[in-house]
């Protein structure tokens, strides 16, 4: 089989995630590029991989098929735009944009092209909240899951102790538990209950003003704490918690329904599970366990995209459409954010 050759642009920290779960795909020749030839031929040396000066060498080069992006929020819309108008698929990282009339312009772009786009919302991926959309979206009818009947509350929380790095926790960079932790959860609640409407924020704080970063104190000023209640489309109340201040890192997802339970979550040590009062589509009543194992989500996600590059086919998430809804849903929170 010829190789499938693909592009990486920017040869930062999240670039490295993405090469080592394209190296899994079989195939699969990586060219990497970054603004800073530097970066890019240092990385390309120790990946033993092939490298061009700039990124305008992968968007102009015909043999390349698709190109991933793991540049700054800022670079995301041009290079889209650059490698559509070479008729190139794109993966690119979270999020589109900060814009949402960048994101509509490119809404309308990317739709009348015939390239893939595909956005890094990753949670997605997760085996485990894969089982939840199809019980909670794919299996509804009129509102209501044929295996869980009728929702009764949603909860998703994602918390870490952050403190990693200082942009993180800073206005100007684009930093707080809102754009790093936040905004996962509340994809994943639209992707299973959207569009959410009703959109409130309940708390949202900065509990940590001070903070030791790679041992040195610094003053912070974006918040490391948020909840925030929404509605689905089928009228389920959800609450959406993130955080920045949780010593240990916590990730999961609770849904009550008339029919029993769903518990999930992207840790391997924490419970993910269904509980039914009664049986239902091949689910017996009482606690089935799921037990995916330990697989990288990176690896998943990637392995998602090279499919619908070479069969030509647009994955059936983390389209731009969605990308849209989710940015519509984050500037109404933030206009609610007095941090």
């Amino acid at each position: 089989m010829k190789n499938t050759r693909i592009g990486l642009i920017g040869c930062g920290k999240q670039a490295t995630k993405h090469i080592s779960s394209l190296q899994t795909v079989p195939g699969i020749e990586i060219i990497l590029s970054d603004i800073d030839a530097d970066i890019s031929r240092n990385l390309a040396e120790k990946e033993s991989l092939a490298w061009k000066k700039q990124p305008d060498e992968i968007i102009d080069d015909n043999s390349i098929k698709a190109v991933v992006i793991c540049t700054p929020t800022t670079s995301h819309a041009s290079l889209i735009k650059e490698a559509i108008n070479k008729k190139k698929d794109v993966f690119c990282e979270k999020p589109l944009s900060d814009s949402l009339d960048e994101v509509m312009k490119m809404r309308q772009i990317v739709n009348k092209s015939e390239s893939i786009v595909t956005i890094g919302y990753i949670y997605r991926f997760v085996p485990i909240f894969e089982e939840g959309y199809k019980l909670f979206l794919k299996g509804q009818v009129n509102g209501e899951s044929l295996v869980m009947g009728k929702t009764l509350s949603a909860f998703f929380r994602l918390g870490g102790r952050g403190s990693h790095q200082l942009w993180k926790h800073r206005k100007e960079s684009g930093g707080g538990a809102i754009n790093e932790m936040l905004v996962h959860m509340i994809d994943l609640a639209n992707w299973y209950f959207g569009p959410l409407r009703d959109i409130k924020v309940i708390s949202c704080d900065l509990r940590y003003p001070e903070r030791v970063i790679q041992g040195k104190k610094a003053r912070v000023d974006t918040e490391d704490f948020i909840v925030v209640r929404a509605f689905g489309a089928n009228g389920t109340e959800i609450f959406c918690q993130a955080d920045l201040i949780t010593p240990a890192f916590c990730q999961y997802v609770e849904i009550q329904a008339e029919n029993g339970s769903f518990m999930g979550s992207i840790q391997s040590d924490s419970p993910s599970y269904i509980f039914l009062k009664e049986n239902r589509g091949g689910y017996q009543a009482g606690k089935t366990e799921f037990g995916f194992g330990k697989r990288n989500i990176f690896d998943i996600q990637m392995l998602a995209f090279i499919q619908a590059v070479i069969k030509k086919q647009p994955l059936d998430r983390n389209t731009i459409d969605d990308s849209l809804q989710l940015i519509e849903i984050m500037e109404q929170i933030r206009k609610q954010v007095k941090i």
